[in-house]
């Protein structure tokens, strides 16, 4: 799930754990886990050609149950993951006026303690104010969380946030219904087009002022952090979520490649790139900060509490300050959509994939099937669309994937290296690209 992975999580990830000193564990996971998991679960979905369900009736029956497991966090995550791209369809379509509405405090939504920017007094007024107006914006005016005190009282249904959600749900319909071929051709539009925007924002940020004091907080290395296991465990977690082990999604869309593809150099570029975006997507997102802080006249940690408020709070406000704000609001917010929807059509595949193999009777109606499963997540979602909705999204991201995912991912080498056997992976390797796996073999040998 590249949006969640590298968007949402990374750049404040890097910030809390040790900024420059965090790559350490992450590259160390990267090559030693990520790459190795990542180039297990291509080679076996090329070989057996099979869903992440049915799959392991070649590989270990008895532990058939990592298939349904992959199946449920894929549920799981979509229930909540497309409540949060329906939140960037909200901003991108509010973005399209001469003056984006979290810019001022005039508003109805608004609090006497409301500043802005762009107000005079501003800089002084900021220290003491309680909520900046795209914070307002953010919960008041999109979420509506203060008419929900806790997750026990969530309220009732936001409409606008309904029809968000729609939409996502039928662009994830539209672009999957015809299978493997349709949901390619959407892939490439929109794991292109946030490439483009993020070299514009990139270029953009590269013209404001103090932009390398939001560099310093993002890549200084903290080195002391180093001996925490709380960072080693941050970065592990990081790793599985911008790569994918674990999800099935791997293991499906590799059925469905040629069966020579050389899958060593196909798991390289893929986190190489996934890795490097990751990087950009921060280097962006910090010097925007340091833009910020400047202006204010106040430090970037403030500024950095939250994987939310900073895409959907902070980066608005860093936009607003800038020349031609609607035009790199709406860039952004498409990126931001363009990246869920790369995600979510991989996973909802996936997902018609997995049971249409475990169950042929579905693949006769595929249409209807496929419909079936964009329709069962929407339905999970409801709840987060009420004004309570980001206390459950908060609390499923926090509690429900981390742990289940590097769970399912042991399983699956036990299964893989140790029942299945290193020897016989290693056959099916050969026969499909004419030579054994090298350090992959070596390494998961030793596990």
């Amino acid at each position: 799930y590249f949006f969640e992975g590298n968007v949402w999580r990374f750049p404040t990830t890097c910030y809390r754990n040790g900024g420059g000193a965090f790559l350490v564990p992450y590259f160390t996971f990267l090559f030693l886990v990520g790459l190795p998991c990542m180039y297990l679960e291509l080679a076996i979905g090329q070989y057996h050609r099979l869903g992440y369900i049915t799959i392991w009736n070649k590989i270990c029956p008895p532990l058939k149950g990592i298939g349904y497991s992959m199946l449920i966090i894929n549920l799981y995550v979509l229930s909540y993951y497309n409540t949060i791209i329906a939140w960037s369809v909200h901003y991108c379509i509010a973005s399209f006026r001469f003056i984006v509405p979290w810019t001022f405090c005039d508003n109805e939504w608004n609090t006497p303690l409301c500043y802005s920017l762009h107000n005079k007094g501003a800089l002084k007024v900021a220290h003491n104010a309680s909520c900046s107006s795209t914070d307002e914006y953010y919960e008041r005016r999109m979420l509506k969380s203060h008419l929900s005190p806790s997750i026990n009282q969530l309220g009732s249904l936001q409409w606008e946030l309904v029809g968000c959600s729609m939409i996502v749900f039928f662009l994830i319909y539209v672009s999957i219904f015809k299978g493997v071929k349709t949901a390619g051709k959407a892939i490439w539009f929109t794991a292109l087009v946030p490439y483009g925007v993020l070299i514009i924002l990139l270029l953009r940020s590269l013209t404001l002022d103090g932009i390398f004091e939001g560099l310093k907080y993002y890549v200084a290395p903290s080195f002391t952090r180093l001996s925490e296991y709380s960072v080693w465990q941050a970065a592990a977690v990081q790793i599985f979520f911008s790569l994918g082990p674990g999800f099935g999604v791997l293991l499906s869309y590799a059925s469905f490649s040629n069966t020579h593809d050389n899958v060593s150099s196909t798991a390289l570029i893929a986190s190489l790139v996934n890795c490097c975006t990751s990087l950009l997507y921060g280097t962006v997102v910090f010097a925007g900060l340091g833009y910020l802080s400047h202006r204010l006249r106040s430090d970037v940690r403030q500024f950095t509490e939250s994987n939310m408020g900073l895409v959907f709070v902070v980066y608005p406000e860093i936009l607003t300050s800038i020349r031609g704000a609607p035009f790199f609001s709406i860039l952004f917010f498409i990126m931001l959509l363009t990246l869920g929807l790369d995600s979510v059509f991989a996973g909802a595949e996936s997902i018609y994939t997995a049971i249409s193999d475990e169950f042929p009777i579905l693949a006769r109606r595929p249409r209807l099937s496929r419909a079936c499963v964009v329709l069962v997540p929407f339905l999970a979602s409801i709840p987060t669309l009420t004004h309570g909705g980001k206390y459950i999204v908060h609390f499923m991201d926090f509690f429900g994937t981390s742990p289940s995912i590097m769970f399912v991912v042991l399983c699956e080498l036990i299964a893989t290296v140790w029942l299945y056997g290193i020897d016989r992976f290693s056959s099916d390797v050969e026969t499909m690209t004419g030579h054994k796996p090298n350090i992959y073999h070596n390494e998961l040998k030793s596990k």
